[in-house]
């Protein structure tokens, strides 16, 4: 990739592996080649409509009946609200919530304000903090995220007094069968580093090498986006990666140029 005025030499000639779902690579890849970095874009997970929609449709239909309606993540907004889309509008009595700021942006993308999202952290227990989040007793809360997410949310506001209804907008898959091939020949071929930004991304990514990749992997720089995923990281017998503040492109990108200035 020819140099330009704006790509720092610390990227220049490092191959940099992302993870993220085809959808969503493409803002933090080209950020990446901007700094110099060539770029391998392998999605270790897949988001699809849920398989069976039953509990979403009830949910749909039920919407006046809730005080908030919380967003666990962009995928859950704009599953969730492109389906409700199709049958209504958000009720305007409802108060709207993000576990964080790309999340908020995706609801607002869809023309509604965001009334409480954590400014940094991007977690349940940084929204845990929000006041919205501490006077829920007798509140009715839906909670749209993807299937079998995490439980800290819900079952905190329940003991905070809410009553909490989970609703799933989308489900999680792992690569494709060409997916995993193209993971395992990036691998074979050269990777500096990769980049992860969620705990089933990097199983995903683990499950789909045979033992020559694996054994590459495990020399491979990992670049996490929270710190459970450096746990789950540990967990599967990887080197310890280095952990960004937070999940968003521009803190993954600084964590990258971080580890290269460090070579």
């Amino acid at each position: 990739m020819p140099r330009t005025q704006d790509s720092p030499i610390g990227l220049h000639g490092l191959v940099i592996m992302v993870t993220r779902p085809a959808h969503q690579a493409a803002a933090f890849s080209a950020m990446l080649e901007r700094a110099g970095a060539t770029v391998v874009q392998c999605p270790a997970l897949r988001i699809t409509a849920p398989a069976d929609t039953t509990a979403l449709e009830d949910a749909v239909n039920r919407l006046d009946d809730f005080d908030i309606l919380m967003f666990n993540s962009p995928n859950a907004a704009d599953y969730g609200i492109g389906f409700i889309h199709r049958h209504r509008r958000l009720p305007a009595r409802a108060q709207i919530a993000a576990i964080g700021v790309k999340t908020a942006q995706a609801i607002e993308r869809h023309g509604y304000a965001v009334h409480a999202s954590p400014p940094a952290h991007f977690d349940s227990e940084a929204f845990l903090e929000l006041p919205l989040a501490a006077d829920v007793r007798g509140k009715r809360v839906a909670i749209f995220r993807g299937q079998n997410g995490r439980m800290l949310l819900g079952e905190t506001l329940r003991q905070r007094g809410a009553e909490v209804e989970f609703v799933t907008t989308y489900q999680r898959c792992g690569p494709s069968a060409a997916q995993a091939d193209r993971i395992r020949a990036a691998l074979r071929q050269g990777v500096d580093a990769i980049t992860v930004t969620s705990s089933e991304m990097l199983v995903n990514l683990v499950e789909c090498l045979d033992a020559p990749a694996r054994a590459l992997l495990d020399r491979t720089t990992l670049i996490s986006g929270h710190e459970r995923i450096s746990a789950t990281a540990r967990q599967l017998g990887l080197p310890a990666p280095i952990t960004a503040a937070d999940p968003t492109d521009e803190s993954m990108l600084t964590a990258v140029l971080q580890w290269a200035a460090a070579r």
